[in-house]
């Protein structure tokens, strides 16, 4: 080990002694650094990803600068010699060699935190990927440094060596794509992409230290440093007669383990979740609902043996996860595995089961050819099916599994009845994505209630339209057995026998779901006006909880939408599209970040009155303290002046219980917007449609399972307070890039060329 030592000192001494290693550290910073931040704020997510997606083929130049005069600068310059015949070993040469080299790349990419550090100032970002980014990169820094040592074994000259290495690296880095695959079967595609380094680097880089890729890692720096030392003693002995027959027989040995246990670990799914979500590892809820099964559920992955090289990796994080599910269960969850590509009856039970032959496109001998296969899975549980036709991603697979799982086995689930009639929204025509999501955990039912009628009717559409809510009028129940009750944004009279109908479900112990608009929008026109029959009057009469006619706004925390002006099109921020906060602290909802709300109201409380009624109140999302309103008169336009003065923070959403000492009980949740939950919101944040869920189960009293779903889609969301905070993170980053290892380059050499000159006894 000491021996070692004083190799790793001596190099890193070469490194930082030279002003060529300083040059070669400050262009790798700056140009992946430049790479990033040309699209990072673009994006506006606190992530890194971007930035290690560069990495591996800027290491395609930086490394094998690094590397190539490992061992041939020694031959060119005559010193091997003289190295071998001291009392080193070769192996402890390489040792020292690698380790050093390592040291340097690692240093060089301490530089991310920095960045990390800055980006997290202003966004949510996971530290755990971050490590597990920065883990990911020293392991295939490892690869690179080893196989660039052992070419440089080869060579004597420098030059030879970097470009070797070059090349060398860069197919390492695409065997697994589609352009080394194309001229082989399909049957070979999973073996090309398992020797892909990049392949285990993008797999570690999510957050996931897996024993798979930690020893391929480990595997492949042995191979090359075997072939290295092999190197070095032909250069010892002059030919490959001379080496003894048991040091070749022992690296051959050493290289043929390494790539059988390769095989052997790549059936090992033992891994650790770093990311803060854990996103990798089953969740609570999923325990809990394998825990609770009492009776075998049947689950079928379906899948062909020849796949795409892009599909390896989500087959390969299915199979965990199935194992994960069959590990939790205690035996109740049976996974088979099936292909229906070779037996037709096969395929004729996929299909039966919901589960399609899928088409994709492969590139094979030179052109894209159209090929066919499975990746889908079956749940069947009491002889009913819920199935994934095709698993494109696993981002939702642990939230569509459970589901299933828990919609087959639940015998009775709860009823959430959606009130319409007087202008609110339809679960068939504006909620159709949350209703089906709520089917997993839910009976979903809508009723349509009587509107109060007109004094003149003055168009036949207007009277038919009257009969047939007159005819409605007898038909309007709320059924026993509701838990949950929702009116989705009223804009017509609700009469009063429907309100004492409402009145009396909740005196009963039901739960409403308020979804107020105090403003009526017509954004194709750019006007709004104030909803007078928005139902605000009966939740303020019976909670003290009023939704004001006013739309909320924020100057700091809002959406960008596409805006046409003339022929041109432009991105502007638009303060009436809300990125509401979630207050902090609360229980409701505890998962979600923040929830998109479109021309909201903001919502009042009467202190006083809700304390009379023997309420709680818990107040759920709001403005940041950039938050304003507009009253009276409305201008929709997102061109327009927004006005910053006055400026706090915004209630937009609670949710009331009755207390303990209470002899009611009340339950209910008011958000004075009704059109964060319509098809086109949820699409475009998946948190509007979990806090939707969250709410709902809230009310109901079930336990949720959308922080399955929310643990994939944490937001990660870039908020700035004005325009010039992104240019300080991107040229501070840079300059710290640049000046850091310039300013200690010009340090260290100075000092060195001083010390030069002074005597022994002096220094």
């Amino acid at each position: 080990m000491k021996n070692i030592l004083i190799i790793v000192k001596k190099e890193l001494q070469g490194y930082f002694n030279s002003p060529t290693a300083y040059v070669v550290l400050v262009a790798f910073l700056l140009i992946w650094q430049f790479l990033f931040f040309r699209g990072v704020f673009l994006v506006g997510q606190a992530s890194l990803i971007s930035l290690f997606d560069t990495l591996p083929w800027i290491f395609l130049l930086f490394i094998p600068a690094l590397t190539m005069g490992s061992i041939a600068q020694e031959k060119s310059q005559g010193t091997i010699e003289f190295l071998l015949t001291r009392p080193i070993r070769e192996i402890e040469l390489l040792a020292g060699k690698f380790i050093a080299s390592l040291l340097f790349v690692a240093i060089a990419l301490l530089f991310i935190f920095p960045i990390a550090w800055s980006l997290n100032k202003f966004g949510n970002l996971d530290w755990g990927v971050v490590f597990g980014q920065y883990l990911a990169s020293v392991c295939m820094a490892m690869v690179f440094v080893s196989l660039g040592i052992f070419i440089s074994s080869i060579f004597k000259s420098q030059i030879s060596s970097l470009l070797t290495t070059a090349i060398a690296s860069f197919f390492l880095v695409i065997i697994g794509f589609d352009i080394a695959t194309a001229r082989f079967p399909l049957s070979f595609v999973p073996y090309f992409e398992y020797s892909s380094v990049l392949s285990h680097f993008a797999s570690m880089a999510r957050g996931v230290i897996d024993v798979r890729d930690l020893w391929y890692f480990i595997s492949a720096v042995a191979i090359f440093l075997c072939l290295a030392y092999v190197m070095l003693l032909r250069n010892k002995y002059g030919s490959w007669k001379k080496i003894n027959r048991n040091t070749q027989l022992g690296v051959a040995m050493i290289i043929a383990i390494a790539l059988v246990s390769n095989v052997a670990t790549s059936r090992i799914a033992t891994r650790i979740d770093l990311t803060r979500e854990k996103i990798f590892t089953l969740s609570e809820p999923t325990k809990k609902v394998l825990g609770g099964l009492d009776d075998i559920v049947d689950v079928t992955f379906y899948r062909s043996e020849q796949l795409p090289s892009q599909f390896q990796p989500v087959l390969r994080q299915i199979k965990d996860t199935l194992r994960d599910y069959e590990a939790f269960s205690g035996g109740n969850v049976v996974v088979a595995e099936k292909n229906p590509t070779a037996q037709p009856e096969l395929a004729k039970e996929a299909a039966e089961a919901g589960v399609q032959e899928m088409r994709f496109n492969v590139i094979s001998q030179e052109e894209f050819q159209i090929k066919t296969g499975y990746l889908g899975i079956a749940v069947s549980y009491g002889g009913e099916y819920e199935s994934i036709p095709f698993i494109q991603n696993t981002g939702d697979l642990e939230y569509q599994l459970t589901s299933f799982i828990r919609k087959l086995t639940l015998e009775e689930k709860p009823r959430v009845v959606f009130v319409t009639g007087h202008g609110e929204k339809s679960i068939s025509a504006d909620y159709t994505i949350l209703n089906q999501e709520l089917l997993r955990e839910f009976n979903v039912q809508e009723i349509s209630a009587p509107t109060v009628e007109p004094d003149d009717p003055t168009t036949e559409v207007d009277e038919a339209a009257n009969k047939l809510e007159q005819a409605q009028v007898e038909e309007f129940e709320i059924p026993d057995d509701t838990t949950v009750l929702v009116l989705g944004g009223p804009n017509r009279e609700i009469d009063e026998d429907t309100r004492n109908k409402i009145r009396s479900f909740i005196g009963n112990g039901g739960s409403v779901l308020y979804l107020i608009d105090g403003i009526e929008v017509m954004p194709q026109m750019f006007t709004a006006n104030a909803n007078e029959n928005s139902f605000s009057d009966f939740i303020s009469d019976e909670y003290g909880i009023s939704i004001k006619e006013n739309l909320a706004y924020d100057l700091r925390s809002n959406e960008t939408v596409s805006f046409t002006g003339g022929s041109m099109r432009y991105m502007l921020a638009y303060p009436f599209w809300i990125r509401s906060k979630k207050a902090e602290q609360t229980p409701i909802a505890s998962k979600v970040e923040n929830v998109i709300l479109p021309w909201a109201s903001s919502v009042e409380i009467d202190q006083g009155k809700v304390k009379n009624k023997g309420l709680e109140i818990t107040e759920l999302l709001s403005t940041t303290e950039a938050g304003s309103s507009q009253s009276g008169q409305f201008n929709l336009s997102p061109e327009q002046k927004f006005s910053s003065r006055g400026l706090e923070a915004q209630l937009l959403a609670v949710a009331a219980k009755s207390t303990e000492d209470s002899n009611q009980n009340v339950r209910l949740a008011v958000v004075g917007d009704s059109d964060f939950l319509t098809d086109q919101f949820v699409q475009n944040n998946s948190q509007n449609l979990s806090f939707g869920i969250e709410i709902l189960s809230w009310l109901a009293q079930e336990e949720s399972l959308t922080s399955i779903r929310l643990k994939n889609v944490a937001d990660r969301t870039l908020t700035f307070e004005d325009e010039t905070q992104p240019n300080k993170i991107k040229f501070g980053n840079m300059a710290f890039a640049l000046f850091a290892p310039a300013g200690f380059g010009v340090y260290r050499l100075t000092r060195r060329k001083k010390i030069k000159h002074l005597t022994y006894g002096q220094r």
